[in-house]
C-alpha cells in the first residue's frame, strides 16, 4: 500500500497546474516539494500511469543505457527518472556506483546478495553429555533415572504448595470463564 493514493496525487498536481506554485501547494499540504515536483514532472511525461508505484527489476542492458543517456545528453538523475519512468533517482545513483566498481557484470541483477555483515552462527542445542541416549542406557540405569526425574517432580510439587500456601506470594489462581 501506498502513503498518497492515486486521487489525492492527481488532485494535487490539478492545483498545482491551475497557477499554485508546487512549493506553495507542498507546503499547504505538509509534503515535500521536490516529491510533489517529481509527481507533476512524472504527470507531464507518462500520465497517470507515472503516478503509479511500480515496483521493476531492471535488465542491465536498460542500466547501461540509462547511465549512457545521463552522461551523453547531460541530464541530472532526477531529469533521467522522469525520460525512463524510473521511480527514484536513489535507484540510478546506486547502478552508477555498481558500474563505477565493477563495470557492466555489476549490473546483472542478482537475486541473493551477500550481505556486508557476518552471519551469526546458529545456535543448536546443547546435547546433555550427562544423560547418553536412551538406547545406551541399562535398565539399571533407566531406574535410577526414574526415581530422579519423580524426585524431582514430587521436590516441585511440594514447593508449590508451600508457595500457594504463604498468604504473601499466593499468586490467586485463574477463574475460568463461565458459559452463560
Amino acid at each position: 500500500m501506498t502513503k498518497y493514493n492515486l486521487a489525492l496525487k492527481q488532485s494535487l498536481i490539478e492545483e498545482c497546474l491551475s497557477a499554485s506554485s508546487v512549493h506553495e501547494v507542498a507546503l499547504k499540504h505538509g509534503l515535500s516539494p521536490s516529491l510533489l515536483r517529481r509527481w507533476v514532472k512524472g504527470f507531464e511525461k507518462h500520465g497517470a500511469s507515472g503516478l503509479i508505484a511500480k515496483y521493476s527489476h531492471y535488465d542491465a542492458q536498460f542500466k547501461l543505457k540509462v547511465l549512457q543517456c545521463i552522461k551523453q545528453d547531460g541530464l541530472s538523475d532526477q531529469q533521467a527518472c522522469i525520460r525512463f519512468d524510473i521511480r527514484g533517482p536513489s535507484s540510478i545513483r546506486q547502478w552508477r556506483k555498481l558500474y563505477d566498481e565493477g563495470g557492466v557484470e555489476a549490473l546483472q541483477p542478482h537475486r541473493l546478495k551477500e550481505s556486508s555483515m557476518p552471519r551469526k552462527p546458529s545456535r543448536q542445542p546443547k546435547a546433555s553429555p550427562a544423560l547418553p541416549a536412551d538406547a545406551e542406557l541399562t535398565p539399571a540405569q533407566m531406574l535410577a533415572e526414574l526415581a530422579y526425574l519423580r524426585a524431582e517432580n514430587a521436590y516441585l510439587k511440594k514447593l508449590d504448595a508451600l508457595i500457594q500456601a504463604d498468604p504473601r506470594t499466593a499468586q490467586p489462581k485463574k477463574r475460568r470463564p463461565s458459559k452463560d
